[in-house]
This record gives structure tokens, C-alpha cells and sequence, in this order.
């Protein structure tokens, strides 16, 4: 069987290269990345990745929305200054994001309320996101809801924190940095194993 030959173009310009098409493709080089190069590209990925969200960013609040919180007016400066005074006392916070209109917010809240009384030393805190402030009340009460909870009005806090997803539920540690992001409902044993990361 014959092959055609073309004359190529670009770098092979003026060799002969065979096609085995048949149809005169132009020769293709393979580009190698050397292992030095792929190395240096990983360290800066992950130094890009390393600039995490704090709460030492936010500027510092004079009024702090109560530890005791339930359905205090705030966005994302007062839920850092909550975190920020939880952190003063050497405690890290798991924050959740959640809503009455959020089936898997219900769902979840069992899990999330069982890990709130079996850990007094993490500081839980709950947003109420987008919500109406009547729906809100009668969720948290059906719910039987004990932790702390700030009413999110604006999404605020989602925003700040690039949530994906209800609910949501973020974990900072002692130092006011955001160590673990999980979108969507949260079982026990993913639970556990965000609160791993600051026990």
C-alpha cells in the first residue's frame, strides 16, 4: 500500500514526512514538559492555593454579635468577629449555613446538634441564609436548635465564604483560618472528619 507524501509546514518546513493516513497530515511534535518545570508549576499552584480566607482579614467590629446569638442581625463582619472572640479564647469555630427552605439544612441538623453537645471545646455557629425571619424562628424551634445562629438577610456570608452549595458547613481554626470547606449535607463520619482537623 502507498503512503502520500506531503511536504510539511512550520518547524518540519522543507522535509518530507509520511502520513500513515494517507491523507498528507502534517507531522506532529510532541512537546515534553521537563520534571524540573512540572515541579516549579505544582509549587506555585499550591502557593497560590495556600492564601486561605481569615477572620483576622475582616476588619474588627465594635458591636459583637452575643455568644449566645439567636437570629442576631449580621453578615460576614459580624460572623468574623463572632469566630474572632471564640478564637480569643483559644476555641475553633465549625460555622453552618443553612435555611428553612433547605431540605438537606433538616436533614443534617440532627447530626450537627448531637456533635454541638459532645464538643464544648469547638464553637458552633449557625447562619441563617436568605431567609424570612418568621420561617426562620419556626425552623430553628421545630429544629430544636441550641447553637448560636446569626440572620444572614443579604447571603453575606456565603458570599465571603464562596459557598457552592446548602447547606454548608466551614470549620476555622483557633487562629481564625478557614481549614475545611464541605458543600452539601454533611454525614457523622464527614462531620468527624472535619473536626479532626482542629482537635
Amino acid at each position: 500500500m502507498f503512503r502520500r507524501l506531503r511536504q510539511s509546514v512550520g518547524p518540519d518546513r522543507g522535509r518530507l514526512v509520511s502520513s500513515p493516513t494517507g491523507r498528507g497530515a502534517p507531522a506532529r511534535t510532541s512537546l515534553r514538559v521537563p520534571a524540573v518545570t512540572t515541579m516549579v508549576l505544582a509549587l506555585l499552584l499550591a502557593a497560590c492555593g495556600s492564601d486561605t480566607l481569615n477572620v483576622d482579614q475582616v476588619e474588627e467590629q465594635e458591636n459583637v454579635p452575643p455568644r449566645d446569638a439567636y437570629l442576631e442581625d449580621g453578615g460576614w463582619e459580624e460572623t468574623a468577629a463572632w469566630i474572632r472572640r471564640e478564637n480569643a479564647d483559644g476555641r475553633p469555630v465549625l460555622v453552618n449555613i443553612l435555611a428553612s427552605w433547605c431540605g438537606p439544612c433538616k436533614e443534617e441538623l440532627p447530626v450537627l446538634l448531637e456533635a454541638y453537645e459532645a464538643n464544648p471545646d469547638i464553637a458552633f455557629l449557625g447562619i441563617d441564609h436568605l431567609d424570612r425571619r418568621e420561617d426562620a424562628e419556626v425552623f430553628l424551634e421545630e429544629m430544636d436548635v441550641t447553637f448560636p445562629t446569626i440572620f444572614d438577610i443579604s447571603g453575606d456570608v456565603a458570599a465571603a465564604v464562596e459557598a457552592r452549595g446548602m447547606p454548608t458547613t466551614l470549620i476555622f481554626d483557633a487562629d481564625g483560618g478557614l481549614v475545611a470547606h464541605h458543600s452539601g449535607l454533611v454525614t457523622e463520619s464527614q462531620l468527624e472528619d472535619l473536626l479532626d482537623r482542629v482537635r
